[in-house]
């Protein structure tokens, strides 16, 4: 960008590493976005199909797309890094090379972010498709921070490709991977911030093989585990009052989506 180039209000990280079935799909859902100051920062860590040449092509078609070519392997945590560091939006929404983003998703979080400047990072609720892109399940999400804070001490609550957050300093410990973005979110909480997950389905999660999640799952076990244990070592703020009343409200929006989440046939 120029020097009298306004930034962005939006930056857009999407790290891909092999994705060339997907990216294309992945990448439109992005540059169709109702919502059109932004950035798209896409970081190729060392392809080896043909997913830089997919990059190159749809840079030459919109110049909102800025590539940033890894000459080794980075791995996940260290390829968003770098493109945290070159973001120049004041809120940054991630997104993976094989998922798609509702079109009115960064409408929709950055308004919210505007209106709520207490809150730091938001999630949304996700439709669960399948390799071809079929829908396999839902899971809708609620808006209450204190409940979410709570609840992730439990387990990881807040979908990693729906995520949307201020531009501040921050950083993905990759020791973590591949639950980096569970410890992003205790790290976060540590720190003070709020979180939450709004309950419109913004993105579809694409659950396949060869997708992190699944030839990665022991590794994400351990992860977990760890950060489980950093959770119980942070103080909770809830008394025992509220962890009952946010046991009820779960038990609650659980049954009424329960539909939702059952794997569709």
């Amino acid at each position: 960008m120029g020097k009298n180039t306004p930034s962005p209000k939006i930056s857009v990280i999407l790290p891909a590493y092999n994705e060339e079935r997907y990216l294309e799909e992945s990448v439109e859902s992005i540059l169709n976005q109702t919502f059109k100051d932004f950035e798209l920062i896409i970081i190729n860590d060392c392809s080896t199909d043909n997913t830089l040449k997919l990059i190159k092509n749809l840079q030459k078609k919109d110049k909102r797309i800025i590539l940033l070519d890894n000459k080794k392997n980075l791995g996940s945590s260290d390829s968003i890094n770098k493109g945290l560091k070159k973001a120049k939006g004041k809120y940054v929404a991630l997104f993976c090379a094989d998922d798609i983003s509702h079109p009115k998703r960064l409408e929709i979080q950055f308004n919210y972010l505007e209106k709520n400047p207490q809150i730091f990072l938001i999630g949304s609720s996700a439709i669960y498709i399948d390799g071809n892109g079929k829908e396999i399940r839902r899971f809708r999400k609620y808006n209450h921070p204190k409940m979410l804070a709570w609840r992730l001490r439990k387990s990881c609550g807040i979908i990693f490709p729906s995520i949307m957050f201020c531009n501040e300093e921050i950083s993905f410990d990759k020791d973590f991977v591949p639950a980096d973005d569970y410890n992003l979110y205790h790290e976060l909480l540590k720190g003070g911030k709020n979180l939450t997950n709004l309950p419109y389905f913004l993105v579809k999660y694409r659950v396949h093989p060869g997708g992190m999640s699944d030839y990665r799952n022991e590794e994400q076990k351990k992860a977990v585990k760890e950060i489980l244990g950093k959770f119980k070592r942070l103080k909770d703020p809830t008394n025992l009052f509220e962890r009952g009343y946010y046991s009820i409200k779960l038990f609650i929006h659980y049954l009424k989506t329960r539909n939702e989440k059952r794997i569709k046939k």
